[in-house]
């Protein structure tokens, strides 16, 4: 079966015969942006220039090759991002392989069970620290006094998403006593989880 083509802009995406569901898409994802506190309208600060942003469009298929959903995702153009303004520190650390095939060697000589998960739209979850400004979304601006989002949270696209993500995570697990390996900051333990497990195989 042939795939729907995905436009790369939202001119193609609301001029194509998938127009109606385009545009459903696009409302669904600025509709979460209040929801979820990513981002608030605010007048432009004196001084400041906002970073831009863009839609991009996803189809997402079934197994069978059917449709399941059409996705519209704001994302942030990290490249007009100002250095020491807009950002600082991007550097987000990230899991190695050699660490995996130790997990998983560990995990078999001590008879372990392992779960493995992903965090839906995971960067959404970061929290910013810099004050950073970006541009209406296409297709949904205001009228009148030039207003900007401000963003409370990351965006895909934004230099310090990973970083900020990172922080939450590494924030989240600490609180539910993991403690994070000196070697390699993408590995965390618990010794609770240990003593449980001890537990169980007695």
């Amino acid at each position: 079966m042939a795939f729907s083509e995905e436009p790369q802009t939202m001119e193609e995406a609301l001029n194509g015969e998938d127009a109606k569901k385009w545009e459903i898409a696009m409302q669904e994802e600025y509709d979460s942006l209040p929801v979820n506190n990513t981002c608030s309208l605010v007048p432009l600060p004196k001084g400041r220039k906002p970073s831009s942003c863009k839609w991009v469009f996803k189809i997402k298929h079934g197994v069978d090759g059917e449709v399941e959903r059409y996705k519209a995702r704001l994302v942030a153009r990290g490249f007009t991002q100002t250095f020491g303004v807009d950002y600082n520190e991007p550097f987000a650390p990230v899991a190695n392989f050699v660490s995996i095939r130790c997990i998983l060697a560990l995990a078999t000589i001590e008879d372990m069970e392992i779960h493995q998960m992903d965090v839906k739209t995971a960067f959404l979850n970061g929290d910013l620290e810099e004050e950073i400004c970006m541009e209406q979304p296409e297709g949904f601006t205001h009228e009148g006094e030039h207003l900007v989002c401000k963003l409370h949270k990351s965006l895909y696209g934004l230099k310090q998403s990973p970083r900020a993500w990172n922080q939450k995570l590494d924030a989240f697990l600490k609180s539910i006593e993991f403690t994070r390996s000196d070697a390699n900051f993408s590995v965390y333990a618990s010794r609770r989880c240990q003593i449980f497990h001890r537990r169980l195989c007695r």
